[in-house]
């Protein structure tokens, strides 16, 4: 079990219980059914950066003459 500040847990169930409410849902479904899926997107996001921050070395750069030679 994650053991969080009293006063983070407190912002987390303002937080949940507002935007469960907002959705018209229990706190269990809106995380299984939205905080789920924004934060999967995120995580998505934040490993495509990644992958591409790794992936840009590995990329030849033409030269400024040879840049008429690369087709797209």
């Amino acid at each position: 079990m994650i053991t969080i500040p009293k006063s983070e847990q407190r912002k987390f169930e303002t937080m949940l219980y507002g935007q469960a409410q907002r959705y018209g849902l229990t706190p269990e479904e809106y995380l299984r059914k939205i905080w789920y899926h924004e934060e999967a997107s995120r995580f998505g996001e934040y490993v495509a950066m990644t992958l591409l921050e790794e992936l840009l070395p590995l990329v030849p750069i033409p030269k400024s003459d040879e840049k008429d030679a690369v087709v797209a």
